[in-house]
């Protein structure tokens, strides 16, 4: 009879006045939350209401009936608390997590700073092998962090489970799209699951603008995620999404300060942060690192010859020439004058010297200005090194590259030195 009923204090304290008064209650005796009780009691066949009085039905009277009503009414009232309990638990729990996740996202002043922050503070909640951002640019820019035992993932099997899982979110095929990695962290907290760290996945969509502008995906062995740990990683991508705006808005900001007006490639402040950065990261993951360092062979016969303005041009159509031979990651800046350098993550010694091959030619094959006869030609020399184990840190590795560039001018320039 009393299936369904959510049993209130005004319940309670109603069926209370009832037992002690066997002849009824006047109803205007009872408060408006008592009298919504009664009517409802009254719907449900509990009670009568007689000439303004409430009493109970013949069958609660009993003492067998009431007993039956109390014991589901209290059972009904601790089913509910239990459930407001929960519930309050369960958000103020969230609303911890977002305070404490803005708090520690919202000092990131990069994009990689950012998911890498992300993916720590959501490792105190979720358990996970691979966390994994990916961004539509122009590539698929990835920013993966992991546990230190899985040190070695970061490679096709992991891009294509990627490229499948953002395809499938987005309806679309990034089969031949590249893929590159603008982030490699090794530092999530550790973890008791085993067994295949990609098996399981959860992804939601990362929304700028009301655009799907990338993806959060997280990959881990054991149990599939569970629909509070999606809920949670929803809530991770919305405030993403808030600090990304920002820091794009800054980046853009840092761009101007760090680009060369004439040629649009990074200056000499932009490479000497990201050389520093690069060094710790070769040294932290033991990955290799070259640096290229060239100049323009007799820069000033042109200027003399030509004039400072076809200089410039010179100087700007040399950069469009060497940026087609290096890869996203690679880092390309104007050192001042016709002096460049080319940081080459991930790159050897032999990779090095490929890439130096491919500028070489490309320059020796610029040509500036009026038919053959009459256009402007230019070589120039490069000098490269490797980070080894007795760099004490980025000054010698440019030192290094720098005296190599030195060999190549004395060797009789238009060639690399290493």
């Amino acid at each position: 009879m009393l299936a369904g009923l959510l049993v209130s204090d005004a319940h309670i304290r109603l069926v209370r006045f009832l037992v002690a008064s066997p002849g009824g209650v006047a109803e205007a005796q009872l408060t408006p939350d008592e009298s919504e009780a009664a009517a409802q009691l009254v719907a449900r066949g509990v009670s009568v209401i007689d000439d303004g009085v409430v009493r109970l039905a013949p069958e609660i009277v009993s003492d067998a009936g009431l007993a039956t009503f109390l014991r589901d009414a209290a059972a009904r009232a601790t089913a509910e608390a239990g459930r407001l309990r929960a519930d309050y638990e369960e958000i103020s729990g969230l609303l911890s997590f977002l305070q404490e996740l803005y708090n520690a996202l919202n000092g990131c002043r990069t994009i990689a700073e950012l998911f890498r922050s992300a993916f720590r503070r959501l490792a105190s909640t979720v358990s996970f092998d691979i966390g994994c951002a990916v961004m539509l640019e122009q590539n698929l820019d990835l920013y993966v962090s992991k546990l230190p035992k899985h040190e070695e993932l970061v490679g096709d099997r992991l891009v294509e489970a990627v490229r499948k899982t953002l395809g499938a979110q987005l309806s679309a095929s990034f089969a031949s799209t590249d893929v590159v990695v603008r982030g490699d962290f090794s530092d999530l907290p550790g973890h008791d699951l085993e067994g295949d760290p990609i098996a399981r996945q959860a992804q939601t969509l990362l929304m700028l603008e009301n655009r799907a502008a990338g993806a959060l995906i997280l990959y881990r062995a054991g149990e599939p995620f569970s629909s509070q740990e999606q809920r949670i990683l929803e809530l991770l991508a919305n405030q993403i999404a808030i600090l990304l705006g920002n820091i794009r808005a800054n980046e853009q900001i840092q761009n101007l300060a760090d680009t060369d007006d004439l040629t649009g490639i990074w200056n000499k402040r932009a490479f000497r942060r990201q050389l520093q950065s690069e060094v710790e990261r070769s040294r932290t993951y033991t990955i290799p690192l070259s640096l290229i360092l060239f100049d323009i062979d007799d820069f000033k016969l042109v200027n003399d010859s030509y004039g400072h303005v076809m200089g410039d041009v010179l100087l700007s159509e040399l950069c469009g020439a060497v940026r087609e031979t290096l890869r996203p990651p690679d880092l390309f800046a104007r050192f001042g004058g016709d002096e460049f350098a080319v940081i080459l993550p991930h790159t050897d010694l032999p990779g090095a010297r490929s890439v130096a091959e491919r500028m070489i030619k490309n320059v020796r094959e610029l040509r500036i200005g009026g038919a053959d006869d009459g256009a402007i030609r230019c070589t120039i020399s490069i000098g490269m090194a490797t980070l080894d184990a007795t760099d004490k840190g980025a000054p010698e590795l440019v030192s290094r590259a720098d005296q190599m560039l030195y060999e190549a001018k004395r060797l009789g320039k238009d060639r690399f030195s290493w």
